[in-house]
């Protein structure tokens, strides 16, 4: 569990509630001050409020509820988006249950001892792990032994043909990865359709989206993992698995039985691009269901504001659509976002964009909707690539633009783009 501890305080520095999953908690009395004096500091220079301290391993999130501030320790690699969202949560059920204790202008910090029950059933519900920026299922591992696979694959990579590397289990779950996020992405889609028959030892894929000047190296580790390694174009199957063979017995022989599998639906996305597109899942209609539990907390936390956004997705507005038609914040808005998507309410999509545009109505629509230089040119560009086989990404990529500037040209062509999913 990434949380490192959670602290609840008043303004003026006074604890009142302190939780750490592991061992004792570490900050006392002293950092609540200081951390009561960091959100009055602010408050002082004109700053709203605080929102994140970091330090050079830990970063300090912060939300305030009237006169007490709630702060969650993560590490600093961690993004602070769905533990703002947490916070909130902790916030509104804390100030709630103890309406009548907080009103007190001395309370004993023992009264709230009880609250640590609480703090456990909203971390479990989130469904915590090491990083909530998961973009694909992962396979979990103890760190010692991740790094032995870590150091394997420094290993390979110093072989002749060797560019990038990943570890995967055969299912689709990463390990770990070197590879870009089309590459791996590519991979994970190879290994969907191979799934269905047996595999190999090892064997080579030639023609991919990837480019002309390099192929795709799988190499099965074990019944539960699989190398993928993106190797140069002159590189020969049988040469590479000669030349990686010591380290393939290596990497067979560690120990995997504390491997967990988690898939990405239970995890928040780091952050979200303006070109992501997002879909709301069946569940969704529970949020706007007045008497359901899900739609009374949604509510509670996010009131109006979080209901528009839900409105608005519809598996075709784009991040930057969302801010743009709800109007809120980039902080807010992926507050909102980081919430329904761990809960699994809404998912990200991919679009495959297939243009028709071989007949001569298309040419003269192109004439009359008249594109700007550089939207004809990003259009030239993508034509050849938009066949329902390459994601947007995989176009932005190739042809070197910014996904949302792609996705806003190719949807003034209205009808003659197909966007499949």
């Amino acid at each position: 569990m990434p949380v490192k501890e959670i602290l609840v305080l008043r303004r003026g520095g006074q604890p009142l509630f302190n939780f750490a999953p592991k061992g004792a908690p570490k900050l006392d009395t002293l950092m609540a001050g200081f951390l009561s004096a960091q959100a009055g500091f602010a408050q002082e220079i004109g700053e709203e409020e605080i929102q994140v301290v970091s330090f050079a391993e830990h970063k300090f999130v912060y939300e305030s509820w009237g006169d007490f501030l709630f702060v969650i320790v993560i590490q600093k690699t961690d993004d602070e988006h769905i533990f703002r969202v947490i916070l909130k949560e902790l916030a509104q059920t804390f100030v709630v249950r103890y309406k009548q204790e907080l009103a007190q202008t001395i309370i004993p910090s023992e009264r709230f001892m009880e609250f640590r029950e609480e703090v456990i059933r909203i971390l479990a519900k989130y469904d915590l792990v090491s990083s909530t920026s998961l973009l694909h299922p992962t396979a979990l591992l103890p760190p010692e032994t991740l790094q032995h696979f870590r150091r394997g694959l420094d290993l390979i990579e110093v072989h002749a043909s060797f560019q990038r590397t990943a570890i995967l289990t055969l299912d689709g779950y990463v390990l770990t990865s070197r590879l870009k996020e089309h590459e791996l992405e590519f991979v994970l889609n190879q290994l969907r359709v191979d799934r269905e028959q047996k595999l190999p030892t090892y064997f080579m894929v030639s023609k991919t989206i990837l480019g002309t000047d390099v192929k795709l190296f799988f190499h099965i580790l074990n019944r539960q993992l699989i190398l993928a390694a993106i190797v140069s174009k002159d590189a020969r199957e049988a040469d590479c698995a000669e030349r990686i063979a010591s380290n393939v017995q290596q990497l067979t022989g560690i120990n995997l039985s504390h491997l967990v599998k988690v898939t990405a639906s239970k995890v928040a996305s780091e952050a979200y691009s303006d070109h992501e597109v997002l879909a709301a899942n069946p569940i969704e209609g529970l949020l706007f269901g007045e008497s359901s539990p899900q739609g009374k907390e949604f509510r509670e936390l996010f009131s109006e504001a979080g209901l528009q956004v839900l409105r608005f997705i519809d598996g075709l507005a784009t991040v930057a659509d969302l801010r743009r038609k709800s109007g809120l914040d980039g902080r807010q808005l992926t507050d909102i976002l980081s919430f329904l998507e761990s809960r699994g309410y809404i998912r990200k999509v991919r679009f495959y964009p297939k243009l028709e545009s071989s007949d001569r109505r298309f040419i003269a629509f192109l004439e009359t909707v008249g594109l700007p230089r550089d939207e004809f040119e990003i259009l030239k560009q993508a034509m050849n690539f938009c066949d329902g086989e390459n994601s947007v990404s995989d176009i932005a990529q190739r042809i070197g633009i910014d996904q949302e500037k792609l996705i806003r040209t190719l949807r003034k062509l209205g009808d003659y783009v197909e966007w499949l999913t």
